[in-house]
């Protein structure tokens, strides 16, 4: 009866979280189709708090290095997973991963589209950073590990596994390539985020193209309904079955 009751309540928060994020994801796909690509030259133009969306080049006088590949940026992001697998087994499905090192960083930046430059303040901004690497490094007479798995964390002893290795990753926006930004027009006349409890506004930035991140989105949105709907109906399934242990221990 415990069991079945905290399985219908991780499959229901799981539902609503995908819920969430499928909503919020078409909120995004919304706000890329309505709003129209500005000339930089043509902001003046527009009205402090307005939802305006450019496409140019990144420009940054003193940028980041990116952590593994030092490239000029003016944002990153690095993943370091580690990858530990059963003795015996070599399919993927003795393995495990858990994240042990992230790290992000993100500095203000110019955008030019040829027509003029605007100021963007990248602070709570969705990043789409361009992924420069997805390495798997080796390791030789891996050890044990203490992994994490649903916030739990979880002892693995030698005897059982090995590390394989770690795999890093790393994205960035860099610097000199083009990016998509949309955002909400400042007083100042650069490019930040919506007011506080804004719900109608995004404020997103990507190194791809705007129909690129659309479809992103889009495949996004999709695997959000589909998880929704999915953990919706096995949480159903075992909200029916609560209620016939609960007919039966009651008779």
């Amino acid at each position: 009866m415990i069991f079945v009751t905290l399985c219908f309540l991780i499959t229901a928060g799981v539902g609503l979280v995908c819920l969430i994020g499928y909503r919020r994801t078409r909120q995004q796909l919304r706000l890329l189709r309505l709003v129209a690509t500005c000339p930089i030259a043509e902001l003046h133009e527009r009205i402090p708090g307005e939802m305006v969306e450019i496409t140019g080049t990144v420009h940054c006088a003193t940028p980041l290095r990116s952590e593994y590949t030092g490239q000029p940026c003016v944002y990153y992001r690095t993943v370091t997973e580690r990858v530990v697998e059963r003795h015996g087994r070599s399919k993927k499905g003795g393995r495990l991963s858990e994240v042990v090192a992230q790290n992000e960083q993100r500095i203000a930046f110019e955008v030019d589209d040829g027509t003029g430059r605007v100021a963007v303040d990248p602070v709570g901004a969705e990043i789409d950073g361009r992924k420069l690497l997805d390495r798997f490094e080796p390791v030789e007479n891996g050890e044990g590990a203490t992994l994490r798995i649903a916030g739990m964390s979880v002892e693995v002893r030698a005897a059982e596994w090995r590390t394989l290795g770690y795999r890093k990753i790393e994205e960035a926006v860099l610097v000199g390539y083009p990016v998509y930004v949309l955002g909400v027009l400042q007083d100042d006349g650069s490019i930040g985020r919506p007011p506080e409890g804004s719900r109608l506004r995004e404020f997103l930035i990507s190194a791809r193209s705007e129909e690129e991140l659309a479809t992103s989105l889009r495949r996004r949105s999709y695997l959000f309904l589909a998880g929704a709907i999915t953990s919706f109906v096995v949480a159903g399934m075992l909200l029916i079955a609560l209620l016939v242990q609960s007919v039966i221990s009651i008779s």
